[in-house]
């Protein structure tokens, strides 16, 4: 069974999908041609940069002639859709794309309000606040 596709991917993904430099890459994030977002735990050190998916296909669709033009709540939503106002940090690791530890790093680090702290086992994932979470997104906005 295919899983949905995952609404962010890494600068390689995005050299991937769109076969281009990740300098290209970058430059394209700058001019609004793509939409990412740094999910790095420090914003000065290096960049851990995510590209929205969507922003990627209509790239494609476009040829790139064309800005994709989505609000804020738009785009929010193509990453965490629904309404629940309390996240697994499982969620936000799939929303990421990155891996368990990423996402602890960044609740150490104070970007996410937890609710439910994280424990070993079934059901042990921390619980975020949607709030933390979409704030964290969209000051990481680049």
């Amino acid at each position: 069974m295919n899983s949905p596709m995952r609404p962010l991917g890494d600068l390689n993904a995005a050299m991937r999908d769109l076969d281009l430099s990740a300098d290209k890459i970058r430059s394209l994030l700058d001019e609004g041609k793509l939409i990412g977002f740094n999910i790095a735990v420090k914003e000065t050190t290096r960049k851990n940069l995510r590209v929205l998916t969507r922003s990627i296909e209509h790239y494609r669709e476009t040829g790139g002639k064309e800005s994709l033009l989505l609000e804020w709540p738009e785009i929010f939503s193509l990453i965490l859709p629904g309404e629940k106002l309390f996240v697994r940090s499982t969620i936000i690791q799939r929303s990421l794309n990155c891996d368990r530890e990423h996402v602890q790093n960044l609740i150490r680090a104070g970007f996410f309000s937890v609710s439910k702290k994280g424990r070993r086992g079934h059901d042990g994932s921390a619980m975020v606040t949607r709030q933390s979470f979409e704030a964290f997104l969209k000051g990481r906005l680049q």
